[in-house]
């Protein structure tokens, strides 16, 4: 029986056998999969093993050209487009990079997930790498570590590695990441406030897009959402007041910032789905991940401050306003 031969590597040490095959044999089903590594068709450094086998750094996967007869070591399939469709991952995007993770400042009106996402970009270029520079793990594929709705823009983190994933992923989930956005908002916020409210999320069917309520703190309907909102500056768009704010989000919600701003009577300007006023701009409205804020001692070596700046069509709408944030001190 004729093998090809694939070698496991750091990002795959530990992960169970059958879910790497499942990761690297798309194609075939799970009991095909199950099947052929009890039969010996899937085999570890010449050895038939179970399923459950954790793989280490370095092990030679053994399986029949019979079920991989399109997967090569050089990944053909996975072309690398050209540059200039990947500005979101461009030099001058890119405000940190390093092995573990890379952090790019988000256009508008980019999806980070689905088709034609930021993820699909992300992959397409680990691909290359992959191709080109030797990366030899089996399993692993980079993701976004966070989520930005489609029109907000800022700072989002993308993994590299296993060990950039694992380390984010627990953060994130320990609020030991502290995130920080600017939002411009219709009406005068005179001073900073908590907002604790349950957040649920529901279905739109006439938009055609998921809306989230704001339900009562006590109801065991939704889940928490805590944030803070700073007044930073003010000023008028067609009459209306409109306040710039530093937003903290302690928790990470669908729609957190842009529902609970509107219930509690300050929708971001622009943003008709949840009660502003609509505009005639460049954005349906301006939201903002300015900065996230990690520990010191963490172990990726990433700075403690990730920080975009403020995007060319949001300075000009501050301009409008007559608000300039050049003056403004965010952190």
């Amino acid at each position: 029986m004729d093998f090809k031969t694939f070698y496991c590597g750091k990002d795959d040490e530990g992960r169970r056998l059958d879910r790497i095959v499942r990761k690297f044999l798309t194609e075939e089903s799970l009991s095909i999969l199950y099947k052929s590594i009890r039969n010996g068709f899937i085999k570890v450094n010449k050895k038939t093993v179970s399923p459950s086998y954790r793989v280490r750094e370095n092990d030679a996967l053994f399986i029949a050209s019979s079920l991989a007869p399109a997967v090569s070591v050089d990944e053909s399939t996975g072309r690398f487009p050209p540059k200039e469709r990947y500005p979101a991952f461009s030099k001058e995007n890119t405000i940190f990079k390093n092995e573990a993770i890379i952090v790019i400042n988000k256009p508008y009106d980019v999806s980070v997930q689905g088709k034609n996402s930021l993820s699909d970009q992300i992959v397409s270029i680990w691909k290359e790498k992959k191709k080109t520079k030797g990366i030899s793990s089996l399993s692993f594929i980079p993701g976004p570590l966070h989520r930005l709705d489609r029109k907000t823009t800022g700072v989002l983190i993308f993994s590299q590695n296993l060990k950039g994933a694992q380390w984010f992923s627990s953060a994130f989930k320990h609020n030991a990441v502290k995130k920080i956005y600017l939002a411009l908002l219709q009406g005068k916020l005179d001073k900073p406030v908590f907002w604790h409210d349950s957040i649920e999320k529901k279905t739109d069917n006439d938009k055609n897009f998921h809306t989230v309520n704001i339900v009562n703190d006590k109801t065991e309907a939704g889940k928490p959402a805590v944030t803070k909102a700073e007044p930073l500056s003010y000023g008028l768009y067609e009459n209306i007041d409109v306040t710039l704010a530093k937003i903290t989000i302690e928790t990470g919600r669908t729609h957190q910032i842009r529902s609970q701003a509107a219930f509690h009577g300050f929708p971001l300007l622009g943003d008709t789905a949840y009660g502003g006023k609509k505009i005639t701009a460049d954005r349906d409205f301006y939201l903002h991940s300015y900065a996230l804020l990690l520990p010191e001692d963490n172990p990726l070596a990433v700075p403690q401050k990730l920080i975009a700046f403020i995007p060319t069509k949001f300075e000009k709408m501050l301009s409008k306003t007559l608000i300039s944030p050049l003056r403004i001190n965010i952190i």
